[in-house]
């Protein structure tokens, strides 16, 4: 067997494979005996067909075909590691001569992985703010943890505040067209009037109440709702008071402290200290996590490269199955139907799609390139120390989940990737230039 390369575009690689005349001799040869394995022929037993009769019966060209398709993965695996490809899809073989008696000419088209040309990582910058926080989104916390925690009671004779917890019962109605009306109900909730998440219409309608009195509001629905019988459409609630609460707030005593932190804490000082931690991990974890994704970005951007249109199309499949999936599941509808009721059109969608795909692609590519060139790779004690704080988090015995693991190939591959993921991120941002001033006033997102 030899081969040379014919040509390479971008990243289509061309190659020619040719099998001397006594390989093929022996593939056609062995074909045949297969082949009088597996048919009956009256006459002959099985394995033992001549050539002839296997001629007669299947075609010589057939034998021909049934002869390169079993030589060919192995010497298109032994193509693959002499000229060290690496594959993104199943190559297209093209058989350009064959017959017995010559070399047997076969065409290889290769779709590799693109080439990659890097910035230097170590001229990027990236803005990384050290993490603060304010003493009054402490306070501000630490009241939003007591009024979650808080105990509702009962109270007589006094109407609605915005500070009241209620339960009511409601009749919802539709006001539809030409004056006609669908109603639902009774249903009942239990409504905290403090939330962001009530609506102003009924909170306001419900201010003043005194215990079984009515209500009524009127809530005009939004265009885009994700009900379209109701959506752009006003829906009248009304509302019947059975209950007023007043929220009892938990005193700070340290078993109020021990049930928020689940550890031992005496003091309220040290339960504001350890409040204003977890607060500053959080944002500081937020704060990493964006500065990684523009760490990454921002290399992709400067890279060059040429991103294949067969990895955007298997991205995009991929990103569509997922959607569909999402839809069914959570709307118990099709993409189709979710597209029309949002005046979509298909077309606009995997325009979107597609664009979000190249984007997602290119990052991947770019990141395997800067693992390939700082050196990363995946460690048994890297493996072993995901595996310790998996463990750890699904509250069992480490050996037991590797044993786990090891019977799913496709969930180890997922864990090998992150760890790989991990290991190439943290040495990028040991790598690149890191700007922790804090951003001009203007420039500070809302809180």
């Amino acid at each position: 067997m030899r081969s040379e390369i014919l040509s390479q575009e971008n990243n289509v690689v061309s190659i020619k494979l040719e099998f001397e005349a006594s390989e093929f001799a022996q593939g056609v040869e062995k074909a045949i005996k297969d082949l009088s394995t597996k048919v009956n022929i009256a006459g002959f037993r099985k394995g033992h067909v001549p050539r002839k009769v296997m001629e007669m019966r299947f075609g010589r060209q057939a034998i021909y075909a049934e002869a390169i398709e079993a030589m060919l993965p192995d010497a298109i695996e032994q193509i693959v590691k002499d000229y060290d490809l690496d594959l993104i899809d199943e190559p297209h073989v093209s058989i350009e001569k064959m017959e017995e008696g010559s070399p047997v000419d076969v065409r290889l088209t290769f779709e590799v992985s693109p080439e990659v040309v890097l910035p230097e990582v170590s001229a990027v910058t990236v803005h990384r703010p050290v993490a603060s926080v304010a003493d009054e989104i402490v306070s501000g916390t630490i009241e939003d943890i007591r009024a979650q925690n808080a105990e509702h009671s009962p109270v007589e004779n006094v109407p609605v505040a915005e500070n009241h917890v209620v339960d009511i019962e409601y009749h919802t109605v539709v006001l539809l067209d030409e004056g006609k009306q669908e109603r639902h109900g009774p249903d009942s909730t239990t409504l905290d009037l403090g939330q962001p998440s009530v609506r102003t219409e009924i909170r306001d309608a419900l201010l003043g109440a005194k215990k079984g009195e009515s209500r009524t509001a009127d809530v005009q629905v939004e265009e885009n709702y994700q009900d379209p019988k109701v959506a752009g459409r006003t829906v009248r609630y009304e509302l019947t008071v059975n209950e007023i609460k007043e929220k009892v707030l938990p005193e700070m005593t340290p078993d109020f402290f021990k049930k928020i932190l689940r550890s031992d804490c005496e003091t309220e000082e040290l339960f504001r200290e350890e409040i204003k931690k977890r607060i500053l991990e959080k944002i500081a974890s937020e704060i990493q996590g964006k500065a990684e994704f523009d760490a990454l970005q921002g290399i992709s951007d400067l890279s060059q490269l040429t991103v294949p249109e067969t990895l955007i199309s298997r991205q995009m499949t991929a990103m569509k199955k997922e959607d569909e999936e999402n839809i069914k599941k959570s709307r118990n509808m099709s993409l189709e139907e979710m597209l029309s009721e949002a005046s979509t059109t298909m077309e606009e969608y995997e325009k979107n799609i597609r664009e979000q795909a190249e984007t997602i692609v290119r990052r991947s590519l770019v990141l395997d390139k800067v693992a390939d060139e700082m050196g990363i790779t995946v460690e048994k004690e890297d493996f072993e120390a995901e595996m310790q704080t998996l463990a750890s988090s699904y509250k069992i015995d480490a050996q037991r989940l590797v044993e786990g693991l090891f019977k799913d190939e496709k969930r180890l591959m997922e864990i090998a990737n992150r760890i790989k993921y991990k290991k190439t991120m943290k040495a990028i941002m040991n790598t690149v230039q890191i700007d922790e001033t804090e951003p001009a006033a203007e420039e500070k997102p809302a809180e």
